[in-house]
């Protein structure tokens, strides 16, 4: 009878929360909240990718989109303790369907917690309003090898948090090649002031293939970004990583270092990455600019946003300059 009553209930908190999207529900249960997002881009683009793909010289004009539900729910107790959940799926305007976060935690407020699932960890390099970033193809290392969402079935990954006062400590333990390859990622977040906060961390292979394969454990990264609220108005933000991989039998050291500034609603950034490799057979450089700028509340509608973006990029190959990058997009984001 209990069990009856409570799907009655669910039921009929989902319907109600249909009607009136972007609400948090309280039960017996704890709390449960359901919104979403739509998000759909038209994009130009042309120049040559580094991949061996090459954009058609005349600028194309492409246009995707989707459709994003929001759901999470979560349980508190009086002395803490809590449990919460999050599903995003999403579908494609082309009848594809994926999801974002998919998980499950628990722990103690303000104090830790464990999430496990398909999620995405403490972000290394930030990039911001990124609208549309042009990219050549070559290997920009932004320590994010082991941030998450898994795209492989046999994935796994587990992330613990601690608070220690303003400051924070994330550990993910993050697996690919259906588990061949086991990586630590430890990160520190901190503020330094007022203004200044820091984000730092390691991207550690702690089980792998002993030879040269792609499941090796030979290689190590570490990231982290400086952001800086200098105005009401103003962010500035540096990112920078360093990869060191010895995968295959010409090793290879890679850098990325980077500038954001946002001001109210313009955005731009800058992104350098370079890769040396011993025999000099596979150097890389890549250079990206890009902006974007947010026309809010569309026709007086709070949650409608246009966001205009443009982006270009350029890259060196074995000392072959390769073709610019160039692109731009309009992107309609409505959240409810």
């Amino acid at each position: 009878m209990k069990k009856s009553i409570l799907a009655s209930s669910i039921l009929a908190l989902l319907v109600a929360s249909a009607a009136n999207a972007g609400q948090t529900f309280d039960t017996a249960a704890g709390s449960l909240y359901l919104g979403g997002d739509v998000e759909f881009d038209y994009t130009s683009e042309n120049g040559e990718k580094y991949d061996g793909g090459i954009v058609d010289a005349d600028s194309d004009f492409v246009g995707s989109g989707r459709l994003l539900i929001d759901i999470h729910g979560q349980k508190v107790l009086d002395n803490g303790a809590f449990a919460s959940f999050a599903v995003a799926p999403t579908f494609g305007q082309n009848g594809d369907h994926g999801t974002d976060d998919v998980k499950f935690a628990f722990g103690m407020m303000n104090d830790w917690s464990l999430t496990v699932g398909h999620f995405e960890a403490q972000d290394l390099s930030p990039a911001g309003q990124d609208t549309y970033v042009a990219e050549s193809g070559t290997t920009m290392y932004r320590a994010d090898y082991a941030r998450g969402r898994n795209d492989e079935s046999n994935g796994a990954q587990a992330t613990f948090n601690k608070a220690m006062g303003a400051a924070g400590f994330e550990l993910t333990a993050y697996s690919q090649d259906n588990g061949n390859l086991v990586i630590l990622r430890p990160v520190v977040t901190a503020p330094l002031g007022d203004k200044v906060s820091m984000a730092f961390g390691l991207e550690l292979p702690v089980a792998g293939d002993d030879d040269g394969t792609t499941d090796a454990k030979d290689w190590m990264g570490a990231g982290g970004s400086l952001s800086l609220q200098a105005t009401d108005d103003l962010t500035l933000a540096v990112r920078a990583a360093y990869l060191s991989d010895d995968r295959e039998a010409d090793s290879i050291d890679s850098y990325t270092a980077g500038l954001n500034a946002q001001f109210q609603n313009l955005f731009i950034a800058a992104l350098y990455g370079e890769s040396d490799s011993d025999e000099n057979t596979a150097d890389t450089t890549e250079m990206q600019v890009y902006a974007s700028y947010k026309i809010p509340a569309v026709m007086e509608i709070d949650n409608f946003d246009i966001y205009l973006g443009a982006g270009w990029s350029q890259a060196e190959v074995d000392n072959e300059t390769k073709d610019d990058v160039l692109g731009a997009r309009v992107r309609f984001k409505y959240i409810f």
